[in-house]
């Protein structure tokens, strides 16, 4: 078979595999995404609980912080008038705060946070379920190849985002990419899991972050604007994990640290649980630039680790590279 011959190839179908393929395609350039797992949105997956009810099971939220590129705060205002972007005004409290909550403001795609990729970049040639295991150039064209060795995709330039430890599999040989490394070597893990409350639980706020050594964030899931019901239950709350406290299967340990904290004595039901080995990277350790591009390659890498490690932070370093690639 012969392979798709682009203009530029995507590897990885997150936040800022999305956002940089929708700009290269609004200015004409072909693209493809190439994406591992079966569909697109990455770190801000939804995990289906019945046939009307889902919830997050990543990132929860965006933050849209004043200071913000001009282009992203008209990208993102865009998004809230097309619909599938919604703001959550929500009051946000300490866990071990007994002061009143805060009433913040953030955004969340709508009905779930994946919603937002398939918005910006269903419509562009993705190849999914597929994994990219080798970069080869020939005849000053890359190859993108398979653990087998077929060639997936051909392309004048490659673009990577996806998280630094699996960057840095596919771009250690090459010039330019080392920072991947020290990423890499510096990957958070989180545990988290959504359960159901029968009855409200009447808690003082929506979210709460900080002041806790096994809970780093509880988001009451079924807050959030246009996220539906569950039958039979009132209220769904995701618990997060610190990244210090984080290993596999402990639901158990979350759930009983949500109800001491509260003196919460309803039993709740487990609906979902998931293990994300590469969460969050600890950003600190990544200095300079929110992008790498070697111009003599063609080859470059846009993600929320080489920026602020969030949505934000995808979106800023793949609007970014796009200007280094294709300046106006």
């Amino acid at each position: 078979m012969t392979p798709v011959s682009v203009e530029v190839a995507i590897i990885g179908a997150g936040t800022a595999g999305c956002f940089i393929a929708s700009l290269l395609d609004e200015a004409g350039v072909s693209c493809r995404l190439l994406e591992k797992s079966r569909g697109l949105c990455g770190r801000c997956s939804r995990r289906r609980i019945d046939d009307n009810y889902a919830v997050d099971l990543g990132a929860p939220e965006f933050v849209m912080d004043v200071g913000l590129d001009p282009v992203l705060l008209a990208k993102q205002q865009a998004w809230i008038r097309a619909g599938f972007v919604s703001a959550w005004q929500r009051p946000s409290a300490r866990f071990d705060s007994v002061s009143q909550a805060q009433l913040l403001t953030t955004f969340c795609a709508t009905p779930s946070m994946n919603s937002w990729h398939k918005q910006i970049a269903g419509h562009i040639d993705t190849l999914t379920g597929s994994c990219v295991q080798r970069l080869h150039k020939s005849a000053g064209r890359w190859q993108l190849l398979d653990a087998a060795g077929q060639v997936l995709t051909e392309a004048d330039k490659v673009i990577v985002t996806c998280p630094a430890e699996q960057a840095y599999a596919l771009l250690q040989d090459f010039e330019g990419f080392q920072a991947c490394k020290t990423v890499a070597d510096a990957s958070l893990a989180q545990s988290v899991c959504a359960i159901g409350f029968a009855q409200p639980l009447n808690l003082s706020a929506d979210v709460y972050r900080g002041g806790h050594p096994l809970l780093a964030a509880a988001i009451l899931e079924s807050s959030k604007p246009a996220r539906g019901t569950l039958r039979g239950v009132a209220e769904v709350w995701m618990l997060h994990s610190t990244y210090a406290a984080a290993q596999r299967d402990m639901s158990e340990a979350l759930i009983e640290a949500f109800c001491q904290n509260f003196a919460i004595t309803q039993v709740p039901q487990l609906l979902t649980a998931h293990y994300w080995r590469l969460s969050r990277h600890n950003t600190t350790v990544r200095q300079g630039q929110p992008f790498i591009w070697n111009d003599e390659l063609q080859l470059g890498c846009c993600a929320d680790w080489l920026d602020s490690g969030d949505i934000q932070g995808a979106l800023n370093s793949s609007l970014q590279l796009f200007r280094a690639i294709y300046p106006t």
